[in-house]
């Protein structure tokens, strides 16, 4: 075999291989600790931060079309833990949270803008737009983020991709009320910050 036709015989390869690397793909998100949901309310009198490591869903992404990318991500409300047990009692009851009968919170992926692709090992900063559920209410909500792939272009090694998303509620907006006894020490505004380790299936 010449020399000109093994360097064909090669790029060819390297091209079919690229290419069926960069298809769409469906990632999941294992409730293993490797990713983590944290809150924060600021408010005149307390900072209250909340955190959880129950977090889960799926996610389908083609690195080359990043706006075709959807997905759904769950926390487990229950799960979440602000450093003191007996205020976690009172997030997880009735008049907060109300976990019983909402236990989980859920954001939906619906549009991807700001970068178009992915490059393994190259961080992306992207606007992620979706529906998120709270308490039995649904409101759009719009988050910046990074996304970094990291991958190996033979596809036989690491292939995740890492999110870091931050986004704000208002309480009020998902029929949770702050009690005037507390409304110095918790803030109608809520700061949400993902951090998801999603691995290829």
């Amino acid at each position: 075999m010449n020399k000109t036709k093994t360097l064909w015989l090669v790029a060819l390869g390297m091209l079919a291989s690229t290419i069926a690397y960069a298809q769409s793909r469906a990632f999941h998100v294992a409730e293993d600790g490797g990713s983590r949901a944290m809150f924060t309310s600021d408010a005149p009198l307390e900072t209250i931060n909340g955190v959880t490591s129950h977090v889960s869903g799926d996610l389908q992404v083609d690195p080359t079309h990043l706006a075709q990318s959807r997905g759904t991500i769950e926390v487990q409300v229950g799960t979440i833990h602000t450093g003191i047990d007996l205020r976690d009692e009172h997030l997880r009851s009735e008049s907060w949270l109300d976990a019983g009968r909402f236990p989980t919170a859920r954001f939906e992926l619906t549009n991807v803008t700001g970068a178009t692709t992915l490059t393994p090992g190259q961080e992306a900063r992207l606007t992620l737009q979706g529906h998120f559920t709270l308490h039995g209410r649904t409101h759009d909500v719009r988050a910046t983020g990074r996304v970094t792939w990291v991958a190996d272009a033979s596809g036989a090694g690491t292939n995740q991709i890492r999110v870091r998303a931050h986004f704000g509620i208002r309480l009020t907006d998902y029929g949770i009320s702050i009690p005037s006894i507390v409304e110095l020490k918790v803030s109608n505004e809520i700061a949400v910050d993902v951090s998801l380790r999603a691995t290829v299936r």
